[in-house]
């Protein structure tokens, strides 16, 4: 476990290029599952303090929305669709790829529309053959003119920028979850522990993204959602 602390200090400072080689499948579910502890653990230290800033009357008590609620509790979402669509969204075009960021500004922009605009997707058969055939058209043309115009300047801008890209990933998919709660509270104090375990579980999926591949970072952020939902139903 302090191995994989001491990792994710030095990757804040000297994140590199995407490594899958050198660990083996074993090595990579064993860091997975460690890194899962260590969330859990600031997860329960948080929870704990803001159990006792409610009892002395700082905080309010924290409440979910009820549409974003119902969501969660959907297993196919929260531990299929949903990890592995925010995998895209945040994390995949973190590393240097035409079709990684193509890929995930496609769906980026089609969220962003569906989002603004109140549609929904994936909600019937029409919908979902619309969204496929947008998506490809518009994954077609930003994957061709990222083609047309890729430079070296751009690659070598992307790879010694990639530490200001993990820090934008975090804060957007911390900022993506504000919409989970409905409390009306702006202080520092409500931020910092609503917010900080998004913030530790964004920086983690950016560290296994890069470490150990995409693939990686979509198990560990389905395993994530597994787990409290399967104790939500047995406890």
């Amino acid at each position: 476990m302090i191995t994989n602390i001491k990792n994710l200090f030095y990757f804040y400072f000297a994140p590199s290029k995407e490594i899958t080689s050198t660990l083996s499948l074993r090595s990579k579910v064993i860091s997975i599952f460690v890194f899962l502890l260590l969330q859990y653990l600031l997860l329960l230290l948080i929870t704990s303090i803001r159990y006792i800033l409610v009892l002395k009357n700082v905080l309010p008590p924290l409440n979910h929305d009820d549409e974003t609620s119902a969501i969660v509790n959907s297993l196919f979402f929260s531990v299929f669709l949903g990890p592995l669509l925010e995998e895209v969204i945040f994390r995949l075009w973190i590393v240097y790829n035409k079709i990684n960021i193509s890929f995930s500004a496609t769906y980026l922009l089609l969220w962003l529309f569906g989002t603004l605009f109140h549609v929904y997707w994936f909600k019937t058969l029409t919908s979902i053959l619309l969204f496929a055939l947008i998506f490809s058209l518009t994954f077609t043309v930003l994957f061709f003119l990222l083609k047309k115009y890729e430079n070296q300047k751009l690659i070598n801008f992307w790879q010694k920028n990639q530490k200001a890209l993990i820090i934008i990933s975090c804060i957007l998919f911390t900022v993506i979850h504000i919409g989970n709660y409905i409390d009306n509270n702006n202080s520092i104090a409500y931020y910092f522990i609503t917010f900080a375990p998004q913030i530790s579980f964004g920086f983690i999926l950016c560290y296994i993204r890069i470490r150990m591949g995409f693939g990686a970072s979509v198990a560990t952020h389905s395993i994530n959602n597994f787990i409290p939902l399967i104790l939500s139903k047995i406890i």
